[in-house]
């Protein structure tokens, strides 16, 4: 206990006690992240930093205050960061720091003598001194101050409030969605706001263990040990509670300490997939099979997750959704649940993306690990660094990626990491290692039915040491119950613990466990691992290859420890067979587990398509091979595959050699394919010849006809897994139905569908190791047409008279409650019967144009983005004000803007800088959506226009022009950005010469002219947007089309406040605009959504004016 100090004390007293604490705290420094982390008696800070106040006071006096600093660097470090925590109330910092020491008159000149001390304290004991802060001295000070006491309720409140919507939240999800948005913090003082913000592993270290605090105090566990927090945050919590100022029944159904699940996350498969989404398993899915909903930039994606065997579990494994392309964001949704996961993929201003070195995507909101890491990043930039940097590997990317370049880097040395270019951020590089479980090499071939790995030996926990330092170990079983392990241990060396941690248990071991490391704030460590204590498998062969039915016959042997019993232990394995099920015992657990012997695989990479893995030969089509980019064969235990062989007839006719790792390109072998239309793909290898996929012409069958109760196809050519797609004419709003065609041809055919009237039928050779991905309707060339009379039963009343109408039995109902079928048949009336098209699109569009609903029901049709912009302009509801805003419309932003900006129209000129509508928009449509909002001109208002440039490259080959524009946007940038309207307008371009555009050409100079109207109404001053895209000499022909799609959305949008005149042009335009809109989507679209901003903010002007 250190000798009591009096404001009198003469000055040696007071150099005894900082000398007394300096000699305590100046060795317990080092082992700490923040200096909030050493605990400190309140009434002993009082004291130093009177001791200092009063030393200051006299040094300063004398000029020598320097020498106050360097003697007791420890005692000024913890004495402000002590303040700073205990005492904030709100404002800035300095004026608690003048109280706590006494000192009054203080001068800026004081404030930067006593934050220089403090930044080379941090320097001296090599603490974080959080340089990212704009603020030098404050930012830091108050960093390490964590979250000061008196912002702590309103913290706590948030995680409560958070874990109410979202049972199984975790740190990472809550800073995510915390760093998303500039204002989702703002109810929260702004220490504990600059925490969160920039605080990176040290602010997702304090949230997890506060987390894990409400939790065990949810649970009436008062057992606080292992969190090591400080301990003012338990008192803190204890004090709100039994002041009814924390409401621990916020989080709903967490029954008690919550058990975090997994989530959507953004990883790179470095040699195969490249870029993707992984979706975690789901416990409890129906049947097996979990649907998925994922959406990227727009695109909606059904993916499924299906366990592959029959029995004990129906838990659905994860799975992974490979992203085609570059793409800003992805929003994540399982069928049956509520929520949704939203993910940033790439940021148009910071294109750095950060994987582990296992493959995960490290948050933007962390500091990067001293250790080797993947770095994804444009080919047009440069990495930079303090250091030069190792590259220790290159990976492959897939097709879509071109541009784009993946490295594996070390960064030991590193402080910082980034891009060549000025608007990139530097990342910090942390220097402090973790700590690690170790775990050995998992058991090959075996995993959980969730696709964990499975661990055959007890994990140990390897503990740094740079400095003496003190750890926390936790292991709970994965269930959540309590803890098998608690315990503490303080290391000056790196040190290894393994038996020490399992004595406990009882032996053998089975099941999952979490091992929660914790130490110095930003430095923990948590990992669930699956342990089978002593498990051990053989497979005869050691490796599957392929074969023309699938995979060569396996068989596995499963062998296990005394005490543990495996049934059955042998499992043979078919062609068609890849894993088994396996039930795992000791008499206290029980635990299936999936046991797949390692094999081959392939994948092919085709134009705009995600990548998948597949267990057998891949099925080609001809009149398609010229899209199809690459073959990836890989082998395991072969590095270097050989060349592979194209054999028509039996007889060798090209070989393909491999690049990087057993990646073959089918470019190469695109004249081969259509010389003869038909040939077969196999591999050498080990003396045999390996099937490794067919190239054949699409048509499967030449017709179909209905036969009562199935359909029975013509000349069909079956192969296995020929499977039929039935589309229902008469209810294009539902899922096709997958039937498996039989080997004479023919088609069962549920109740339900053979008398429902006419059908389109879709022929594909499904892959049994890949869920097929049926389109919405299929493309004519893909389709067999079979007329039947009748129409579907419905599942109500509403469906049947839809279902009539579309069968030509009843007019339209009056009335339709479910208008996304509406939608449905607009978009797809000219597929399903071309010459009823024109009239059932305008009867559904009467309908809906009555509708208050309409527009908002447009998701939920779940239409492309290229169709979403067609239907609005077809029905004429581009041109309709809705006037019931709801906050919920501000998240279709990310999904469709187009519909957004119309359901969002009447807020639009109201928004505060903080709404959470202004910044959906801004992470949309980039600042130019900001710029617009703000009064200012649209500063990219002539980007798309097509000038002289665009006429010399009308002179240009095809491939010339491709060529040319290869590198334009390797970068996804905001809707509104100006890359982004340049490469909208490409698509146009590509048009200008065909049938549409040629139409479209002629009738350009008319539109303009009557748009150019616009100049003598209230919305004078828009004109100006109409000529930035004209061309500088002329305004007819091809290169006014630009010109077309903006004049045509201004018109609409001051149609829909109520300008007689406009509405009168929209009505006799909208032919035009929705031919423009089927051949320039992307420039229509965005083109609709700038002219409502613009027209938005014009209309408030008019009023108020």
């Amino acid at each position: 206990m250190p000798m009591s100090f009096h404001l009198d004390a003469d000055p040696a007293q007071s150099s005894a006690l900082l000398d007394q604490l300096e000699s305590g705290w100046n060795p317990q420094l080092p082992g700490i992240s923040l200096l909030t982390e050493l605990e400190v008696d309140r009434k002993v800070l009082i004291e130093a930093s009177h001791a200092l106040g009063h030393l200051y006071r006299l040094k300063v006096t004398r000029g020598r205050y320097q020498s106050l600093f360097t003697r007791w660097p420890a005692c000024v470090a913890v004495t402000m960061s002590g303040t700073a925590a205990n005492d904030y109330r709100e404002g800035t910092f300095w004026p608690y720091w003048w109280d706590a020491i006494g000192y009054e008159f203080a001068a800026q000149s004081d404030a930067k003598a006593w934050g220089q001390a403090f930044l080379d304290a941090l320097r001296i004991f090599h603490l974080p001194r959080f340089t990212e802060r704009s603020m030098k001295y404050v930012g830091p000070i108050l960093m390490h101050a964590g979250i000061p006491t008196f912002c702590l309720g309103n913290f706590f409140r948030l995680l409560l409030q958070r874990r109410a919507q979202d049972p199984h939240l975790d740190a990472d999800a809550l800073l995510a969605w915390a760093t998303g948005r500039e204002n989702r913090l703002r109810g929260l003082h702004e220490p504990a706001q600059w925490f969160i913000r920039y605080g990176t592993d040290h602010a997702v270290d304090v949230i997890d263990r506060c987390l894990d605090l409400l939790d065990r105090l949810c649970a009436g566990d008062h057992d606080l040990d292992g969190l090591g927090l400080p301990v003012r945050y338990f008192e803190q919590a204890q004090l709100l509670v039994a002041d009814r100022g924390l409401d621990l029944t916020l989080p709903a159904g967490s029954g008690g300490r919550s058990r975090r699940a997994e989530r959507p996350r953004l990883a790179v498969d470095p040699f195969g997939q490249g870029v993707q989404i992984i979706l975690p398993p789901v416990g409890d899915a129906p049947d097996g099979t979990a649907r998925w909903c994922v959406t990227v930039d727009g695109v909606q994606n059904i993916v499924k997750s299906r366990s592959m065997w029959l029995g004990a579990t129906e838990a659905a494994p994860s799975t992974s959704f490979p992203i085609a392309r570059p793409a800003r964001v992805a929003q994540i949704s399982l069928y049956g649940t509520a929520h949704e996961s939203q993910i940033d993929v790439v940021d148009a201003e910071d294109p750095l993306l950060i994987f582990t070195e296992n493959g995960d995507r490290l948050a933007d909101h962390l500091g990067v690990p001293p250790d080797s890491v993947w770095l994804l990043y444009p080919g047009d930039r440069e990495l930079v660094s303090d250091i030069s940097l190792r590259t220790v590997a290159q990976g492959a990317l897939p097709i879509g990626w071109d541009g784009w370049r993946l490295v594996q880097v070390a960064l030991e040395g590193a402080t910082w990491i980034g891009l060549s270019d000025e608007k990139a951020r530097r990342r910090p590089v942390r220097g402090h290692s973790k700590p690690r479980v170790v775990t050995g090499e998992p058991l090959t071939g075996v995993s959980t039915p969730y696709g964990s790995p499975v661990f055959p030996s007890l994990p140990a926990v390897w503990l740094p040491a740079e400095t003496t330092t003190t750890w926390l170990v936790d292991i709970r079983p994965g269930s959540g119950d309590g803890s098998v392990y608690n315990g503490s241990f303080t290391v000056s060396e790196p040190t290894k613990l393994s038996e020490e941690l399992w004595a406990d248990v009882p032996r053998p071991i089975l099941g999952a466990f979490e091992i929660t490391v914790r130490g110095p704030i930003g430095r923990s460590t948590r990992r669930t691992v699956f342990v089978a204590e002593g498990l051990s498998a053989r497979f005869t062969p050691q490796v599957r290859l392929l074969a023309h039915s699938g995979l060569t016959p396996g068989e596995s042997t499963v062998s296990t420890a005394p005490g543990m019993t495996a049934e059955p232990t042998r499992a043979i394995y078919s062609p068609a067979e890849r894993e088994h099920v396996i039930t795992c015992g000791t008499g206290r657990e029980s635990e299936p587990l999936i046991v797949t012997p390692p094999s081959m695989r392939v994948m092919v990479e085709e134009s705009d398509q995600s990548p998948y893995w597949t267990y057998g030969p891949v099925r080609l089509v001809t009149e398609l091979f010229e899209d199809v980019e690459s073959l990836q064969v890989e082998v395991p235990g072969v590095s270097t595959p050989p060349s592979l062989e194209v054999l028509v007839g039996g007889k060798l006719v090209q070989r393909l050699t491999p690049s990087g790792r057993g990646r073959y390109s089918l470019k190469r072998a695109q004249d081969t394919i259509a010389q003869h239309r038909s040939a077969e793909l196999v591999l050498p290898l080990a003396g045999l010849v390996l099937p490794v996929g067919s190239v054949r012409p699409s048509r499967l069958a030449t017709g179909v006809s209905h036969q009562g109760d199935h359909l029975s196809l013509e000349n069909c050519a079956w192969v296995e897994g020929l499977t039929a797609g039935i589309y229902l004419c008469t209810a294009p709003w539902r899922a096709p139905e997958i039937i498996p065609i039989k080997e004479d041809g023919s088609i069962p055919l549920p109740t339900e569908v053979s008398g429902a009237g006419s059908l389109h039928i879709r022929l594909v050779v499904e892959d049994p190791w890949v869920p097929s991905e049926w389109p919405r309707w299929p493309h004519p060339s893909e389709m067999l047409k079979c007329e039947i009379p009748g129409q579907y039963g419905g599942a109500d009343d509403e469906e049947r008279l839809l279902s009539g109408y579309l069968a030509g039995a009843n007019g339209l109902p009056e009335r339709v409650s479910r208008l996304d079928r509406l939608w449905t048949v607009i978009d797809l009336a000219n597929r399903i019967d071309y010459p009823s098209a024109a009239r059932r699109i305008n009867d559904c569009a009467s309908l809906l144009r009555t509708h208050p609903e309409a527009i908002r029901s447009l998701p939920d049709a779940a239409l492309p983005p290229d169709r979403t912009v067609v239907a609005l302009v077809t029905t004429g509801l581009a041109a309709t004000l809705v006037s019931d805003y709801r906050e919920s419309d501000d998240r279709l932003w990310r999904k469709s803007p187009a519909v957004a900006a119309l359901l969002t129209c009447s807020a639009l000129a109201d928004l505060t800088e903080d709404s959470d509508l202004l910044a959906e928009i801004r992470a949309e449509c980039g600042e130019s959506a900001t710029a617009i909002l703000g009064g200012e001109d649209d500063p990219h208002a002539g980007a798309g226009r097509f000038d002289q440039f665009a006429e010399l490259m009308d002179r240009k080959s095809p491939a010339e022009i491709e060529q040319m524009w290869t590198a334009v946007q390797v970068v996804p940038a905001g809707l509104l950005a100006g890359d982004t309207r340049v490469i909208a307008a490409r698509r146009l371009f590509d048009e200008r010469h065909r049938r549409d555009g040629r139409g479209l050409s002629a009738q350009a100079a008319r539109v303009l002219r009557e748009a150019m109207a616009i100049r003598i109404t209230e919305y004078r001053g828009l004109e100006k947007y109409i000529e930035a895209r004209c061309h500088p000499q002329r305004r007819d022909g091809w290169v006014s089309l630009p010109a077309l799609s903006i004049a045509c959305a201004l018109i609409a949008r001051i149609a829909a406040r109520g300008h007689e005149g406009c509405q009168y042009l929209e009505r006799e335009f909208r032919p035009l605009w929705r031919a423009l809109s089927k051949i320039a989507p992307d420039l229509t679209a965005l083109d609709l959504v700038r002219a409502e901003l613009l027209v938005a903010l014009k209309a408030t002007e008019a009023g108020s004016a």
